[in-house]
């Protein structure tokens, strides 16, 4: 019996774990996070899983573009970086977590390609210049999936966001982080005359590997044969 209630116990954790990671809130809310700021705070707060934001002005990650690794380059608008991770222990979950960061140097008044991330959680932080974000609530997603499956950037798309009442609007500053819950997405447009560098440091906890495994590799893998 006491073998069955541990089994019980590790099974209602899990499932409480992959409910979180997999919950969409289907209030369409962007606010400041004004609570003390710990750890442990920030941590019940994502599990709201709603946008918010906050100065991060004493979060330091100072690194030089010369150590960072090339992905991508759109010339006129924008080049991709990685980075290898350096510990930042007041934005990390609880949970075991791998973590990769996305840095984009973004050409002035320039926009970035729509972004949606499957992280647990993901920050985004400002560290040159300021940029408008909107952030488009998951429900309004089929207005931007092609039939591949890869969000659709096109003009007439970023008219629609730029003139949507329903989307969450707001311009971050540098060191402004703004946290971003697992599938909204991200329209990011540079508001300088220079350049303005954007930092995406993605969270992936254990449970979130586990269902992005299953979506990605085993449900595939099973309609392909």
């Amino acid at each position: 019996m006491f073998f069955e209630c541990i089994f019980l116990i590790f099974l209602f954790i899990l499932y409480f774990f992959i409910y979180v990671d997999m919950k969409i809130n289907k209030h369409n809310e962007l606010y400041l996070f004004d609570s003390e700021f710990t750890k442990t705070n920030l941590n019940k707060e994502i599990c709201l899983k709603l946008p918010f934001y906050f100065d991060g002005q004493h979060i330091q990650d100072i690194y030089d573009k010369s150590s960072l690794t090339k992905v991508k380059k759109v010339k006129h608008h924008y080049e991709l970086y990685t980075k290898s991770y350096d510990s930042i222990p007041l934005l990390e979950p609880h949970l075991r977590f791998k973590c990769w960061q996305d840095i984009y140097y973004i050409s002035k008044r320039k926009t970035l390609p729509l972004l949606m991330d499957t992280c647990s959680i993901n920050y985004y932080r400002i560290q040159k210049g300021s940029c408008k974000v909107v952030l488009i609530h998951p429900k309004f997603k089929e207005h931007f999936i092609c039939e591949d499956g890869t969000l659709c950037s096109n003009l007439t798309k970023l008219d629609f966001i730029r003139n949507n009442p329903h989307m969450k609007c707001m311009v971050c500053h540098e060191n402004t982080i703004l946290y971003v819950p697992n599938h909204w997405i991200m329209y990011v447009e540079n508001m300088e005359n220079k350049t303005s560098i954007l930092d995406i440091i993605h969270y992936s906890t254990l449970c979130n590997q586990l269902i992005r495994w299953i979506k990605k590799d085993l449900i595939t893998n099973q309609i392909e044969s």
